[in-house]
């Protein structure tokens, strides 16, 4: 995919990077946005759309002529970095040392960026274990030399002093051992050699550590028994190391050198930033801002979901301060302000957040990632039509997710033109793609699957459901409210003795990204299509724990029939929240999981004989509800006569006239709601000839059936689906 794909507006001269950081791509000054209080900017968006793909187009675009530090926070190197020395090392402390890394490797206008106050304190914490030998803690002391610059560290005094002290400890732990813990020697001889200058400055920041009362060894030492002490101390010293980075750069902008010979803003770039080591990060610089603690370092964190993650909030909050919310498709820039009041220490870190959506890709956008692609190699495709219908499946099965776009544009390269003309989404799911390299191709549904479900599983879910995530989702494509999933979770995870409820499994995705439809309980209707596609793949174990020989589809069907018969129970007259009644519900699952027939005679038997036009529109909103997704998929196994039945082509059981007027109309609509092959003009040009006969019938409110012919073919012309809802209103195609 294009580095910048999308970004157009965000990374543009005039747009929100280069305003915040004051430089745009190619280096020229911008006027700065905000400030001195700044917000932390949390770019919010599901799997798969280029979170962090936009820091690394800030890191290696404005990272030229800007510092700019990355860090992935869920990189499992800072783990295991970590080893055995969880004593005086944390993620939080590795993570910080890798960003003083990247800023000491700045070599842009300025030069390196030293950070001499985040060195003290880190060799504090180094020092501090008071059940490490003399020599141990020596070597974790010495891990940190690489963030002793060449050159001018507070004049060079310290950095001459302190290498020559390493040597003579060094020397002295081979003859006897030290009368005083290592953390007494390091303190002390850290300020003896430290210049007035590098007192200062430490005094200035550690000397406000708690219970230093002003001096700076006191601090330090707090510090380090802080963090010896693990849970809330270890957290408190954490984010004070963090100021202590920011400070250091905000000192090198500040010095008379810096001032000089530094320009725009700095920035410190937080991918996966919503994990637990990214929360407590993120969290610190918005509670120290919050109290007054400013600096000019840019911080963007990346967070799957909308509202940014859940530690923003205090539980009490009433929502009379959310946070700035944007997006390029607003226009303009972000208006941002921290609210007024606000107890530091009590107020939601909200205040200083500004979320920014990531844009989802236009359908002209989509068309040019397809022919960059198409022009890369493979067999493009060539002819007209069949150009048309594999963008149409894209713009379908993407929702504008870059992704999605491209994993599906790199499948569609390979077709041939002859492949390609006929079509339909799940043919382009199992279209072959290599992951990466010379990796052996596999279908692109499964790649996308992996990519953006598979290796992004919710921080909270169990480790022993981590093996099932990816089944019970597939199982819960064929769900529409939270009692019907929770119907089929019950069953598939019967004889399990750890069980996750649907309203958990809900929360898991919302907390992934995943977007919330009323009417799905998968509500990303391209992830509900590769659940579907995985779920009719799926093979129910059997009885010697072999797979079962069953044709394609056999789960898929069962899980319909399992939820027909749940709401069948019910009682026809029993209310639905999404369907009317549970007969209706009932009547949608039996038509994936048997056909048509039953349907036909439930619409065939509730055709209003009264109430008017009121019972006309309820019977036509059922009509949709019944043949409308999760039943968009195909009939594997079997033959489809869904084109005949709609084109009254195919023999329908029975004499009755409305009761065939119905099978056609069903038809008609089902194949249209399908959607996962290429429409039939045909079958839509009977619409309104079907219900117009359908008014031949001697029932009353029968003016509603012409009103809806009318509303259907205009749904029609402009490609949308009859029944939106919000996983498919924006979709076209």
């Amino acid at each position: 995919m294009s580095d910048d794909l999308g970004f157009a507006k965000l990374l543009d001269d005039d747009g929100l990077v280069a305003r915040l950081l004051g430089k745009t791509h190619k280096g020229r000054g911008r006027p700065l946005l905000y400030g001195p209080d700044l917000p932390v900017v949390f770019l919010t968006g599901g799997p798969g759309m280029g979170k962090g793909r936009l820091l690394r187009c800030v890191r290696d675009e404005f990272g030229r002529h800007v510092p700019a530090a990355h860090l992935d926070c869920a990189s499992p190197v800072l783990t295991a970095r970590i080893d055995t020395h969880t004593s005086t090392r944390s993620e939080a402390t590795e993570a910080l040392r890798e960003l003083a890394v990247q800023f000491g490797a700045w070599s842009g206008d300025g030069g390196a960026i030293a950070v001499p106050r985040l060195y003290a304190g880190l060799v504090a914490v180094a020092a501090g274990d008071p059940l490490a030998g003399a020599a141990d803690g020596l070597g974790e002391v010495r891990r940190y030399d690489e963030l002793l610059p060449k050159g001018s560290f507070w004049g060079g005094v310290l950095h001459r002093a302190f290498r020559g002290y390493l040597a003579a400890l060094g020397t002295l732990l081979a003859a006897a051992p030290l009368a005083n813990p290592l953390i007494t020697a390091i303190l002390d001889e850290l300020f003896e050699r430290t210049s007035s200058e590098g007192t200062a400055a430490l005094e200035q920041c550690y000397g406000a550590y708690s219970g230093a009362a002003g001096h700076p060894r006191l601090g330090l030492h707090a510090l380090s028994v802080d963090f010896q002490q693990g849970g809330e101390a270890r957290a408190n010293a954490e984010s004070f190391l963090f100021r202590a980075l920011r400070a250091d750069v905000e000192a090198a902008y500040t010095s008379v050198r810096g001032r000089m010979a530094r320009a725009g803003r700095p920035a410190i770039l937080l991918d996966h930033a919503d994990n637990a080591l990214g929360r407590r990060l993120v969290r610190s610089v918005l509670l120290d801002r919050e109290s007054g603690h400013h600096d000019r370092v840019v911080v963007f964190a990346t967070a799957r979901r909308a509202d940014g993650g859940r530690f923003l909030y205090r539980a009490t909050d009433g929502g009379d301060d959310p946070p700035t919310a944007w997006g390029p498709a607003d226009g303009g820039l972000p208006d941002w302000h921290r609210p007024q009041g606000g107890v530091p220490g009590l107020a939601a870190p909200c205040r200083g957040a500004l979320l920014v959506r990531m844009p989802v890709l236009t359908t002209e956008q989509q068309n040019q990632e397809l022919a960059r692609l198409h022009g890369r190699g493979g067999h493009p495709v060539g002819e007209h039509a069949a150009r048309l219908r594999v963008e149409s499946a894209v713009h379908r099965l993407s929702g504008g997710r870059p992704r999605f776009v491209t994993r599906l544009g790199e499948a569609a390269a390979a077709l041939r033109v002859r492949e390609a003309a006929g079509l339909t989404d799940w043919d382009l799911l199992d279209a072959p793609v290599r992951p990466h390299g010379d990796a052996d191709p596999v279908p692109v549904g499964e790649l996308l699957l992996d990519d953006l479900v598979a290796r992004q599983l919710p921080e909270e879910l169990p480790p022993e459901q981590r093996g099932n995530w990816l089944d019970l989702l597939s199982h819960l494509s064929a769900a529409h409210t939270g009692p019907c999933a929770q119907r089929l979770m019950r069953a598939r995870q019967e004889g399990r003795d750890e069980h996750l409820s649907a309203y958990r499994i809900a929360e898991l995705l919302h907390d992934s990204g995943w977007p919330h439809c009323p009417r799905h309980f998968v509500g990303d209707r391209g992830l509900r299509q590769l659940l579907t596609r995985r779920l009719y793949e799926m093979r129910a174990p059997g009885d010697a724990g072999q797979e079962a020989a069953a044709p394609p589809g056999a789960l898929w069907r069962a899980d319909h029939a399992l939820l027909r018969d749940h709401f069948a129970d019910l009682g026809d007259d029993a209310d639905d929240e999404l369907f009317g009644t549970a007969a209706a519900h009932a009547a949608h699952h039996e038509l994936a999981a048997r056909g048509a027939d039953g349907p036909v005679d439930h619409l065939t038997r509730t055709f209003p004989a009264r109430d008017a036009t009121r019972a006309m529109d309820d019977w036509c909103d059922q009509l949709l509800t019944i043949a409308g997704a999760p039943c968009e998929a195909p009939l594997a196994g079997a033959p489809d006569q869904r084109h005949a039945r709609a084109l009254g082509e195919a023999p329908v059981p029975g004499d009755d006239v409305l009761r065939r007027r119905v099978d056609r109309l069903l038809h008609a609509v089902w194949l249209y709601e399908d959607r996962t092959s290429p429409v039939d003009h045909a079958v839509t040009g009977t619409w309104r000839q079907l219900l117009d006969r359908l008014s031949d019938e001697p029932a009353p409110g029968i003016e509603v059936l012409t009103r809806t012919a009318g509303q259907w073919e205009q749904r029609a012309r402009e490609k949308q689906p009859l029944n939106p809802c919000a996983c498919t209103r924006h979709i076209v195609g």
